[in-house]
Formats: C-alpha cells, structure tokens, sequence
C-alpha cells in the first residue's frame, strides 16, 4: 500500500486554532496534551499506549495527518481501538468508510445520495458482470481505495474485463481480497465536473480541475488524473444548490469530518463518483471562500469538547 503524500494543514492555520482554543472560556478542568502520535503507539490488551500514558483514559484525541489506509493497517486499527473508550476526532470509522469505494457508495446510497451503480464481484466469479455489463454498455474499473486516478479504467465490454482479471489474475497480485468494483459509467461533460469540500458539516468551498489535470481514458471518456499525488491545478468555483445539497448529505450519512466529494452531472442531476477522505485544503480556496481554516478547525475540536463534556455524540 502506498503511503500518501503529505498534504498538511499550514502552520499558520494549525496555530490560529490552538490560539483561540487558549482563548476559549469555560475550559475549568480542562486539560491539553500535545504530540501524541498514533506511529508512536501500540495497543495492549485493546488499549493504546503512547509511552507511559493510555490513549484510552483521554475524554477527546483530536488528529489529521496522512496514515496508512491499507485493509491491515495498523493506524486505522490503534484509532479504532481507542474510539471503543474516547471520542475521536477525525472519526477512523468515517474515514475507513469513505476511503473504501465500495462501502462508501453504499453508504451513501442507503442515505438518498446519487452515487453510480455499481457492482462487486470476486475474480473467481467475473462471468457474473457479464449481464451488467450488456446492460450499461460501459463501466469504470476502480481500485477499493483509489489514488488520485491511477488504475482508473473504462471497460467497453465484458471481454475486456475478462481479459484484464484473466491477466492480472496470472501475471501480477491481485487486489488483497481478490475484489473487483465497477461502477455504471455515465456520460458527462468535465465542464460539469465539480469537488466539494466539507468540514464538520460547513460547505467550505467548490473548485474545477484544470485541463492538464485531465486524461483521456478514450471513448470520448476523461479522468482526472494526478499519478505523482501533487494537488492542485484547482480554480474556485461556485457549488450550485443541487451539489451542495448532496456532498453535504453525504458528509453526514459517512460520519467524516473533513472530506470532499467529486460530483458529475448526469441527466441534469448531480452524482458523486468519488470520495476524498484527505481533501487538500487549499488556503487560496479558503481565502477565495471567504472562509478561515484555522477557525473551522477551532469550531470542529470546541464542539467536540462541548460533546464531552453534555455527553452528546454528534
């Protein structure tokens, strides 16, 4: 699995909210412990240490920062561990369920939020897509857990899926679970195409990639496509009612504090395509949006803290 590149939260960003957090009245009893890194844990008997101190007695861990989201990873697994006894801000099940396609479209599904068809199969069972496929014509082939574009395939039939699983099957190792996921491709116009980024349940703003963040998948069918993990390329723009609507139904149906949503148009109707579990947070976005990073962040982790403290669980 390979590890993301890191795109942090700027430093300036990072102090504002610490800074309003010192400021924030009514923290009686409230105490901050800083540099607890979730690399430099490991887990006893269910509970997770960081030297001498059990993660698991804290009240509220606050943490964002790029970890393995492998299917064995030991990141999700220290922080799923810990959510068992404390409340964990970003939350590990939102994020192991958005970084998940699969589980991420059903998810969001079952809430009322357009997403593609798609369908699962095993690669010992891949005749099964075969009737899907006479039915959409076209399909997207997609890594579980995607990585900016790469090994996003358009499949024009069943045969080439066939042939595809066949050689993979027999020349290279297959995904970990031996899982294929294909979505109903849609046709659409990457003029319609818009990202959606959302913290703590606040639309922060819209943005289009630029043309050379584009690849051709042929078919007349394009990816956004970023196989070094760079970012940007990105121009602001405005999230039409119907977009919003649905990125910020969907942000509540994983459960995900920070997150972005792809959307496409089809049929005059917006459908999510993609799940961004680490959306970059762009600070000319921010500026572009009217909004301050910092303080979004501030409000994110001063809610959670009111929640400790009522007892709610929002």
């Amino acid at each position: 699995m390979r590890r993301l590149p890191v795109h942090t939260i700027p430093a300036d960003d990072q102090e504002r909210c610490l800074a309003l957090l010192a400021d924030l009245d009514g923290l009686d009893g409230v105490e901050f412990v800083h540099g607890l890194n979730i690399d430099r844990t490991h887990i006893r008997n269910g509970r997770v240490h960081h030297g001498g101190l059990c993660l698991n007695d804290l009240d509220l861990y606050v943490w964002y920062a790029q970890i393995d989201r492998g299917p064995h990873s030991y990141h999700l697994e220290a922080l799923e561990n810990l959510s068992r006894d404390t409340r964990v801000i970003v939350d590990p099940e939102g994020l192991a369920n958005g970084v998940d396609k699969h589980r991420a479209h059903l998810a969001l599904r079952r809430a009322g939020v357009a997403v593609p068809d798609s369908v699962l199969i095993h690669q010992g069972n891949v005749a099964a897509a075969e009737p899907v496929l006479a039915e959409w014509g076209k399909a997207v082939l997609k890594p579980r857990r995607g990585y900016f574009g790469t090994g996003v395939l358009l499949i024009d039939g069943y045969p080439t899926l066939r042939d595809l699983v066949g050689y993979l099957t027999s020349a290279v190792p297959t995904a970990p679970d031996g899982t294929y996921l294909l979505e109903r491709f849609y046709d659409n116009d990457p003029a319609d195409w818009i990202s959606a980024t959302v913290i703590n349940g606040s639309l922060m703003y819209g943005y289009r990639k630029r043309p050379h963040r584009w690849a051709q998948m042929g078919g007349g069918a394009a990816k956004v496509y970023d196989p070094g993990g760079e970012g940007g390329g990105v121009d602001a723009c405005e999230v039409p009612p119907a977009y919003a609507e649905q990125a910020l139904r969907a942000q509540k149906a994983l459960g995900a504090h920070i997150i972005g949503f792809d959307m496409i148009l089809h049929g005059g109707s917006p459908i999510i395509v993609d799940e961004n579990t680490y959306p970059a947070l762009y600070p000319e976005l921010f500026r572009a949006a009217g909004k301050d990073l910092g303080l979004e962040l501030f409000r994110m982790v001063s809610h959670a803290i009111e929640d400790v403290r009522t007892g709610a669980r929002t």
